[in-house]
């Protein structure tokens, strides 16, 4: 069979008719025909579909894997109440969110109820990715040769060191030969052919000096990104127009779609009587914004920078998420009315800033930068007993039984290691100081080991989407093989009685807002 490449165009089938897929579901079938059912949630619909809150970690061309692995949550009847999710989270985020509910003739997709990750699949598969790298040639150029080559990093310090002497042994035949050139005619003509390739490198650093300069200016007046980001906003926008949504009205109306017959049942799978008023959906896309040094929360925070929430499109809020610094230009919002009340009201009540220091404009990079898997997003201290789990989706690139990490020799790393290093500290603080106070929420955490993919390779190959792909699969179909609803809630209201010692009262009658 023909393999893929790059640049082909593939079915969806390419991704879910792999022999992996079908063994994964049939592993699940198995397991929830010796149970009685894979029992995940007391949130359930009319179809017998459970209901989950979900997290979506960040990483670039790693959202494929996020997308395997909800493929297979959803090919076991678990669908989503609430979303979140941060750059590439964000970006599945958004398709779960907005799929559905507008689509015509054979194709339609409840809202809540139906599948989605097929048709994000489509739409990936339909997808050259390496359309996002928008921006000049030599970036572009420079972009894959240092993700593609792992030897460019090595050759261009090669070519670095091999100028410096090069430059250095002409400087010392340049003074050698106008010294012999007094007493030898021959050493005045050597003279004059070393000056001409002093001349001619030294020429050759200004031209490239100058053209790095002039990149910077270019990087310095768009936000210090190499790539626009405008195909990839396009594309977003496009899904989301086609899927009826326009403004963020439209969105809320969508996410307040009721879940057909939404019910509660008990650990007896007994359906009882109990409010479903407040299981409508709930989105929050991640992105970090660097005049205020703030952390916001899409479209939740909208009334920080406008007066009318429609606006801003919903599809500047995943632009904002995945702005990679560096790699994608900051998303801007300018002129912030912000002598209005109703922004100065929305800036005091989730920052406490005063008027007087109200930003005039915004700038905002990659949500990953403050919080690249919020897991904490839907957390409510007043529940007791949940009613449906947060689940999490995170992503490594390291050997998860490996016994000796490479840190160890401090004084051996290089620069890229160094900054890597730095990013991941600085990205993983936040949500790993929630997880260590709050243990319970790894149980509902499933990893995706991605070692070897690189996540900034918008370069990758069919091939190696469809691996990213599968490996996010197997993480669903292993977590699902493991998860314990009922040990979950058991320890979730055992945090409970631990955060609130002097709290006395039956859990079993406090199931809210969760």
């Amino acid at each position: 069979m023909k393999q893929a490449q790059a640049n082909d165009r593939v079915l969806p089938s390419y991704f879910t008719d792999d022999p992996i897929i079908e063994t994964c579901i049939q592993k699940l079938k198995n397991k929830s025909a010796l149970e009685n059912g894979l029992n995940v949630s007391d949130v359930v619909d009319e179809e017998g579909n459970q209901y989950v809150e979900l997290i979506q970690k960040g990483g670039g061309v790693w959202g494929i894997a996020l997308v395997g692995y909800t493929y297979i949550l959803e090919e076991m009847g678990i669908r989503f109440l609430n979303l979140a999710g941060t750059s590439a989270g964000a970006i599945n985020t958004a398709l779960l969110a907005v799929i559905g509910g507008e689509n015509k003739g054979a194709d339609v997709i409840h809202h809540k109820s139906g599948k989605k990750s097929q048709k994000i699949l489509q739409y990936i598969s339909e997808l050259n990715m390496f359309d996002f790298v928008d921006g000049h040639p030599f970036a572009k150029w420079l972009i894959k040769n240092f993700i593609k080559n792992t030897e460019f990093v090595s050759l261009v310090n090669r070519i670095l060191r091999d100028s410096f002497l090069t430059f250095c042994g002409l400087m010392v035949c340049n003074i050698l030969f106008l010294g012999l050139s007094y007493h030898y005619p021959w050493a005045d003509i050597a003279a004059k052919v070393t000056y001409i390739f002093t001349g001619l490198l030294i020429l050759t650093i200004g031209v490239i000096v100058y053209y790095l300069y002039y990149i910077f200016t270019r990087l310095q007046g768009c936000g210090y990104g190499v790539n626009p980001g405008g195909v990839f906003y396009d594309w977003i926008h496009k899904i989301m127009e086609d899927n009826g949504v326009s403004n963020i009205s439209t969105l809320n109306q969508k996410l307040q779609i009721p879940i057909p017959g939404v019910q509660i049942k008990n650990k007896e799978n007994r359906v009882y009587e109990s409010t479903t008023n407040d299981l409508t959906g709930k989105v929050s896309i991640i992105t970090s914004e660097l005049v205020s040094q703030n952390k916001i929360e899409f479209p939740k925070m909208w009334s920080l920078f406008k007066i009318n929430e429609d606006e801003l499109h919903p599809a500047r809020f995943v632009r904002a998420s995945m702005s990679i610094p560096v790699f994608f230009e900051s998303h801007m919002i300018v002129n912030i009315q912000k002598d209005q009340q109703v922004i100065q009201d929305s800036w005091k009540r989730y920052f406490g800033t005063e008027a007087k220091d109200i930003p005039l404009n915004a700038r905002f990079v990659d949500g990953g930068m403050l919080s690249n898997f919020p897991i904490n997003i839907f957390y409510n201290p007043a529940v007791i007993e949940p009613r449906l789990p947060s689940f999490g989706i995170n992503m490594v690139d390291q050997p998860l039984s490996a016994k000796k990490q490479p840190t160890e020799d401090i004084y051996s790393w290089d620069l890229k290691y160094y900054l890597g290093r730095m990013f991941n500290t600085m990205q993983n603080h936040y949500d790993k100081d929630f997880m260590q106070k709050n243990k319970v929420f790894s149980k509902g955490i499933g990893v995706v080991n991605l070692t070897g993919h690189n996540w900034l390779n918008f370069f990758v190959s069919n091939a190696e989407k469809k691996q990213m792909f599968l490996k996010g699969a197997l993480a669903a179909t292993e977590f699902l093989m493991t998860f314990d609803w009922e040990a979950y809630k058991k320890e979730r209201v055992e945090m409970y009685k631990k955060l609130n010692p002097d709290v006395k009262q039956d859990v079993k009658s406090h199931q809210v807002n969760h």
